[in-house]
């Protein structure tokens, strides 16, 4: 089965200093059904890249985006007033645009695994979704 990658997940994959490096790298190797990257984790992404680590850095998540190791998934247009929901209904959480896009692209996509580093966002949207956080 897939895994839907978050924002810090996907960044500790380039960013070797990250305390989540190593285990990001260990679940990318392992997965077998495919890393699936929600597209409006990608400006994110693109951004701490870009400020952290350098032009090099982006390039390289360009070409894994354009490459074969990545499955980009978009939001459809009529699933925006669903974010709009679980912001309200996690309001205590301002979980924000992307956190709850990538709880929507899942329950489109029927996925229940989700690689992320935010546990305190993801941790209540778990229990409440049936979700399996990774790694």
């Amino acid at each position: 089965m897939a895994v839907l990658l978050d924002t810090g997940v996907l960044y500790a994959f380039y960013d070797r200093d990250d305390a989540w490096h190593k285990r990001v790298r260990a679940l990318f190797e392992a997965e077998e059904g495919g890393l699936i990257v929600p597209a409006p984790v990608i400006p994110e992404v693109d951004h701490l890249l870009g400020k952290r680590l350098g032009n090099a850095a982006r390039l390289a998540l360009y070409k894994g985006l354009s490459g074969s190791h990545y499955f980009v998934a978009d939001l459809p247009k009529d699933k925006y007033g669903r974010i709009e929901d679980l912001n309200r209904q996690f309001a205590d959480l301002s979980l924000g645009f992307v956190d709850a896009a990538v709880v929507v692209i899942s329950e489109i996509l029927g996925l229940s695994r989700i690689a992320t580093t935010d546990r305190r966002d993801f941790n209540p949207l778990a229990a409440a979704f049936a979700l399996e956080l990774l790694p």
